[in-house]
C-alpha cells in the first residue's frame, strides 16, 4: 500500500499547469512507486509503522512550533511557508526513518 503514495507524484505536473514551480516538489513522492516491486513481510510493515509514527509526532510538534512563531511573531504571512516546511520535514522523516531500518535489516542479514 506505500506505493500508492506515488500517485502524489502526478501532482508535479501542475507545475507546468499553473507555473507555480512549488509543485515541482510533488515529483519526489514518485519513488514510493519503487516499493510496489518489495516483497512485504511483518518486519517491512513494522518498519513503515515506526516511521510513521516518528514522521507523525515530528509534524505535530513542528506544526505547535510554527503556530507559536507565527502568534509571537505576529506575522500571518508566515502561515503558508511554514505549514509547507512542515509537511516537507515530516515526509523526509518518514523516508530517512524507512531507508534507515532497510538498511539496518541489510546490515544485519548480511552479518549472518
Amino acid at each position: 500500500m506505500i506505493s500508492l503514495m506515488g500517485l502524489i507524484g502526478f501532482l508535479g505536473f501542475l507545475g507546468f499547469y499553473t507555473g507555480n514551480y512549488g509543485y515541482f516538489g510533488f515529483f519526489g513522492f514518485f519513488v514510493f512507486f519503487t516499493y510496489a516491486l518489495k516483497k512485504y513481510d511483518e518486519l517491512f510493515d513494522a518498519y513503515v509503522k515506526r516511521s510513521a509514527t516518528t514522521a507523525f509526532f515530528t509534524s505535530v510538534v513542528l506544526f505547535c512550533a510554527a503556530l507559536c512563531a507565527v502568534v509571537i511573531l505576529n506575522v500571518p504571512e508566515y502561515i503558508p511557508i511554514l505549514f509547507t516546511l512542515v509537511f516537507v520535514f515530516s515526509i523526509i522523516v518518514f523516508i530517512l526513518r524507512l531507508i534507515i531500518y532497510e538498511m539496518m535489516e541489510n546490515v544485519h542479514s548480511q552479518e549472518e
